[in-house]
Formats: structure tokens, C-alpha cells, sequence
């Protein structure tokens, strides 16, 4: 087994009005540690982001068929995203320390995120999955751009690494680009002169990663570094134009962020 070995699972879900739900669910093992970590981060139009938190061990998202689904007894909610396309998968990073493997499970999918008696939050929303042996204070990492566009016809993703090891894998429409720059506000993929337009309306994390997403894990000092708590996060849900010379504009929702290491 390895010293750290860290399995997390992402998926989202986004409606037209705006109205977004974010699951994630991870499972840790590190030295003689083991720690079960699951979020549920919710958005509707005209209230600001909430976010549940249970560190309870419960079952993770989980492959029904052709369907991903996912449930939470602790917030009595669902989800399911269907029709998820091809696949990718790719090794980003890999040493002696151990490896990244990121599997992108849906880059679009048809979902639907049900919690208690809440209007459910039904549209496009994406899935994937990191499995990672490296402690992530020894990536070579400085800085991260990653996010994710989908709608009916399209489906963007990018990943941007930079650092003392760089890397940038972007995906649109089941193909791999090879050229992509990538900022907070735009993605410009430079094969098939498209640009997509990111209008950051919404934040929906922002802050160091110790007083933000982790803060709710008992003794964080002791578990991580100063280098991991201070890591800071922006989280945006977007409107989002995708152009390309000739064709009409896509439009859709977006949720990206950059991820700063200090």
C-alpha cells in the first residue's frame, strides 16, 4: 500500500436559471490516518452558495448500468447523471513518489441532484474522478486553472498546471486539443479558433483551503502542512459563450476556478 493514497470524486450539476449543486466525496488514507471526507455545495438564484459537510463513512459515487449515481442518508439526497458519453483518462503526473490519475467519467451528462423536499436542480452537469499516491505538498505545482462547459452540444474541459512541472490537458467535444491558453476569463483553443468567454458572476469558494473547504476536519494541523492549508481556491459559476468563426455562439454554464499554491 502506498503511504498516501488519496481517492476523490467530483460531480456537478447546473439548470438553466442557474441553480447548481457540487458533490464531493473522498476517502484518505495517510501514515495511520484514514479519514472520509464528503461535501454537498448548493446554489440557487438569489441566495449565496451553502455547503453541507460530513466526514461519516458512506458509500461514494458508483457506476448503476450506464448511470452514475450517488446518495446521502445525512442529507437525504440524490443524484444521477445519465447518457455520459465517452470517457477520458489520463496519468498527469507520475514520479517516484507516486502518481495522478484523473478519469473524467461524464464530460456531459443529463443530471439531476435531489435534496429532501427542495425543488430539484435538474440539467447538465459533469463527473470525474482523481486517484492520487503522491502527497499533493510534493506536486510541482504552483498554480492550477481547471473547469468544465457543458450544454446540449458541447462539452469543454481543461486542466492547467504550472510550475516547476507544467501541464495543460484540454478536451472538447471527446477530442483532445493540442493547444489551448487558458486564463481565469477565457479558454482560446487555437486548432479550431474557438474562444470561450468565462463572465466569473458568480463565486461561489473563495479562501484559503484550511478556513474553506477542509475546515471542518479535526486536527488539520496535524494532518497537513502549512503548505496545503494555505493553498487559496476561487471557484466561479459562469455564463459562458463559446464562438467559433461561422457558427452560431454556445452558450451554457461554466464552473471553473484557479487554485494558488503559497
Amino acid at each position: 500500500m502506498p503511504a498516501f493514497a488519496l481517492s476523490k470524486w467530483y460531480a456537478d450539476c447546473v439548470d438553466d436559471q442557474g441553480a447548481a449543486a457540487i458533490v464531493y466525496h473522498a476517502e484518505l488514507r495517510w501514515r495511520a490516518a484514514s479519514l472520509h471526507y464528503s461535501s454537498l455545495l448548493t446554489r440557487r438564484p438569489g441566495h449565496p452558495a451553502q455547503v453541507r459537510y460530513s466526514l461519516r463513512k458512506r458509500p461514494s459515487p458508483a457506476m448503476d448500468g450506464e448511470h452514475l449515481k450517488w446518495n446521502s442518508t445525512d442529507w437525504n439526497a440524490e443524484g444521477c447523471w445519465r447518457e455520459l458519453g465517452a470517457s477520458h483518462r489520463e496519468v498527469l503526473f507520475k514520479s517516484d513518489s507516486g502518481s495522478l490519475d484523473w478519469h473524467c467519467i461524464a464530460p456531459r451528462a443529463a443530471a439531476k441532484v435531489q435534496i429532501g423536499k427542495e425543488p430539484a436542480i435538474e440539467g447538465w452537469g459533469y463527473a470525474e474522478h482523481l486517484h492520487l499516491t503522491v502527497a499533493p505538498w510534493q506536486l510541482p505545482i504552483r498554480r492550477l486553472r481547471w473547469g468544465r462547459f457543458v450544454n446540449s452540444t458541447d462539452a469543454l474541459t481543461w486542466i492547467d498546471w504550472s510550475g516547476t512541472y507544467s501541464r495543460r490537458v484540454v478536451y472538447f467535444n471527446g477530442s483532445a486539443m493540442g493547444g489551448a491558453e487558458i486564463t481565469d476569463s477565457d479558454v482560446t483553443l487555437t486548432e479550431d479558433r474557438a474562444t470561450l468567454s468565462l463572465d466569473r458572476g458568480i463565486v461561489l469558494r473563495d479562501g484559503k483551503l484550511g478556513s474553506t473547504a477542509l475546515a471542518m476536519i479535526p486536527n488539520l494541523a496535524r494532518l497537513f502542512p502549512d503548505s496545503i492549508l494555505n493553498i487559496r481556491e476561487c471557484k466561479w459559476l459562469s455564463r459562458a459563450v463559446l464562438s467559433r468563426p461561422g457558427q452560431p455562439d454556445s452558450v451554457g454554464m461554466a464552473i471553473h476556478e484557479v487554485v494558488e499554491w503559497p
